[in-house]
């Protein structure tokens, strides 16, 4: 380790924001922030203006295509809605983050994947991002309320958080709550799926919180 690694390391455990710190965001449409003027990584670049971001969120994207690899992350998706652009397979892709975000699950969990494959996903990601010397965090995944959507996939996404909590407490990553953030209807946008302004300021915050326990284990 150099001299300069290990003074980050000592400053982090007293002033975690003052050390640089590169991080890896890999989620959907909730961590892309989709229809919000400040997105989770402005946010992030705003408060923390010494991490180095890499942003490879997809709108639409899914769990199962994020571990394999993928052209687009819906059909016709426009470019926008994935920055990053093709990905191949998780393992296959350049990781150089010290901390990697995964926010991935929402989209499986509607599409009927089960909870016990969706389980051994999070634990194959977790092998890729921990034999390159990461730190992992979880985002968890954000409640979808009952009655706008079919009954068996609102159930499917409730085992399918937590099956991401239980997850983390047996693998030991941290975890930044987002199942539990929220405050009701004004946190939906119109189709009761993704967040207002508002309630994507209040995940923000929570993300920031974790990746900021997370550098202290870099």
């Amino acid at each position: 380790m150099t001299i300069q690694k290990l003074l980050c390391k000592i400053l982090r455990k007293l002033c975690v924001s003052c050390c640089p710190l590169s991080v890896e965001l890999n989620g959907d449409s909730i961590l892309f922030g989709w229809g919000c003027d400040s997105t989770p990584a402005m946010q992030m670049r705003a408060q923390r203006p010494r991490w180095t971001l890499t942003d490879r969120n997809a709108c639409g994207l899914r769990m199962a295509d994020f571990m394999q690899g993928y052209q687009e992350p819906f059909p016709d998706a426009p470019p926008d809605m994935y920055p990053a652009g093709p990905q191949p397979a998780f393992k296959d892709a350049l990781h150089q983050a010290q901390v990697i975000v995964l926010g991935l699950g929402l989209n499986d969990s509607y599409g009927y994947l089960s909870p016990e494959a969706y389980r051994q996903q999070l634990l194959d990601a977790l092998v890729v991002i921990r034999s390159g010397g990461a730190v992992p965090v979880f985002t968890g995944l954000v409640p979808i309320p009952s009655g706008y959507y079919d009954p068996v996939q609102d159930a499917n996404l409730l085992a399918f958080q937590q099956v991401m909590r239980e997850v983390a407490d047996a693998q030991c990553v941290i975890h930044a709550g987002w199942d539990q953030e929220y405050h009701g209807e004004g946190d939906l946008q119109d189709d009761h799926i993704h967040r207002s302004q508002g309630a994507t300021d209040r995940l923000a915050a929570r993300l920031i919180a974790a990746i900021d326990r997370a550098a202290k284990r870099v």
